[in-house]
């Protein structure tokens, strides 16, 4: 299981995930939480997913490899790998239909550059990107929020899935945190460790930022006013 939040505006695009990888359905073979969901992507930004932890790894593995990748090369991509993972194990086909890759990048459009977060999901948009609006959060939720939906509904009320970018990026990254603390809490599929992917332009150059750590110390410092402090520029 895990959690992913999405958000992407003119200015940047943001991708949070956690850490844990669950064993069993429900978990009763334990976990881990020492996994590297968020992927960099050469020449792109970043990507990771819910659903099987296999088939997302593989699609990423691959993905990081193409050193220019266009909207249809990753839909391909995703139809491939989605194939190679259906002849290997046809039984898991329900999972591997729900199961959800978010990958971030920058495309052109009327002749200037514009950040995209993107879907690829079997179930909803067969082997097509279905790209997120600007402003909007977009969180998948885990397994477990999906089988309670009052949860889903609980966060959905307490939390405005629409927020306007109005120039403070920390007062943003708070409010995402604080999304993600919420659901971590909440389940036992997802780790209190959030991983942040970032891209942005600044002073005209296009820059990746990665921010990973407990959730509880990250809120603090967003409190203080020194979380920015804590973003790592990724080559």
């Amino acid at each position: 299981m895990s959690v992913v939040i999405g958000y992407v505006s003119d200015y940047f695009s943001i991708i949070m995930t956690d850490t844990r990888i669950t064993y069993g359905k429900n978990a009763e073979m334990g976990w881990n939480d020492n996994f590297e969901k968020l992927v960099s992507l050469p020449n792109m930004g970043w990507a990771t997913g819910v659903g099987v932890f296999d088939f997302i790894h593989h699609f990423n593995r691959e993905l990081a490899k193409i050193k220019s990748a266009s909207v249809r090369m990753m839909e391909e991509l995703f139809e491939k790998t989605f194939e190679q993972e259906i002849d290997k194990n046809e039984s898991m086909k329900n999972h591997y239909d729900s199961t959800v890759i978010t990958c971030s990048w920058v495309g052109s459009e009327e002749n200037r550059n514009k950040f995209r977060v993107g879907l690829l999901n079997k179930q909803y948009f067969g082997n097509r990107i279905f790209e997120l609006g600007n402003n909007y959060i977009t969180v998948l939720y885990p397994y477990d929020f999906l089988n309670d939906l009052s949860k889903v509904e609980n966060i959905e009320k307490r939390f405005s899935m629409y927020t306007e970018f109005v120039g403070n990026f920390g007062e943003l990254l708070q409010y995402l945190l604080q999304i993600f603390a919420e659901i971590s809490s909440n389940s036992f599929g997802v780790s209190r460790i959030c991983d942040i992917g970032i891209q942005v332009y600044l002073d005209n150059h296009l820059y990746k930022f990665q921010l990973k750590e407990d959730v509880r110390p990250l809120m603090q410092a967003a409190k203080d006013g020194t979380l920015l402090n804590k973003l790592s520029v990724v080559n």
